[in-house]
């Protein structure tokens, strides 16, 4: 891992591997960016792609600050390392709460230095009302209070590869502990986010991924979401939960190399 300090002093750890058009990797709540190995094993090994991840702040090896907090100062921190590495037409895939950081990044900057970005079981709109029903379920604003006192389910709802198990574990080995008390106000910003006008706005092509068996939200959010893209298109994984990266990972790479196909330099 490699490290920067951002524009409020917070040090960052990213990864910087491969040649050519710039991908970049945004991993989950609570997750470092080392959970996305196998994608970037299988991009480097594609050819032509140079593969960063992005350690957000109090995730994976970064600093475990308790400021900046918030989903736009995650966005802020994703336009400082693409200032660092003087980075353009990005290729930018996220998942879950990663996602969130994306379009922050892109409400705060605008699309234009991204080519193509790949939204990983996300819904732009957690809490459900009468515009949008497509968020958590069963969650709405007056419930909300309780849903914040409570664990979050499960992602996975498929046992993951053993090797891979062993891989990630290897890996969270290596970084800092997670602290789920520290980040409970980034959590709370995440739920309460809404970015369909950013989706609305986005001039590159946004690809919705989908998951029929996510214990979070309904498959349905990656199809209504791509309605709302000027460039939108959806892909639904038939079995897998929050987390297809790991739990079907074949098909993952697969969908994923062709996205890149597509739209790589």
């Amino acid at each position: 891992m490699n490290y920067f300090v951002a524009s409020d002093e917070a040090t960052l750890a990213y990864f910087d591997k491969g040649e050519g058009q710039p991908i970049i990797l945004l991993a989950g709540y609570g997750q470092g960016v080392k959970s996305w190995f196998h994608q970037a094993e299988a991009l480097l090994a594609h050819g032509g792609l140079r593969v960063i991840g992005l350690d957000r702040r109090q995730h994976g090896a970064s600093q475990n600050v308790l400021h900046g907090q918030h989903i736009a100062r995650h966005g802020e921190d994703v336009h400082d390392l693409l200032q660092l590495l003087d980075l353009d037409d990005v290729i930018m895939i996220g998942h879950s709460q990663g996602v969130s950081v994306i379009y922050a990044y892109m409400m705060l900057h605008g699309s234009n230095h991204v080519r193509a970005m790949l939204s990983v079981d996300q819904t732009p709109k957690m809490i459900n009302d009468a515009s949008w029903k497509y968020g958590m379920y069963d969650v709405k604003l007056s419930n909300i209070a309780d849903v914040l006192k409570q664990q979050l389910p499960k992602a996975t709802v498929h046992e993951i590869d053993i090797v891979l198990k062993q891989k990630l574990a290897q890996y969270a080995e290596q970084d800092h502990v997670f602290q789920l008390k520290d980040t409970a106000a980034l959590l709370q910003n995440h739920l309460f986010e809404d970015w369909r006008d950013v989706v609305e706005r986005v001039d590159c092509p946004i690809l919705f991924v989908g998951c029929k068996q996510s214990p979070y939200w309904s498959y349905e959010h990656a199809e209504q979401s791509a309605k709302l893209a000027k460039l939108g298109h959806a892909y639904i994984f038939e079995k897998s939960g929050h987390v297809p990266q790991l739990e079907a990972p074949i098909e993952f790479n697969q969908m994923m190399l062709a996205f890149v196909d597509q739209y790589a330099q």
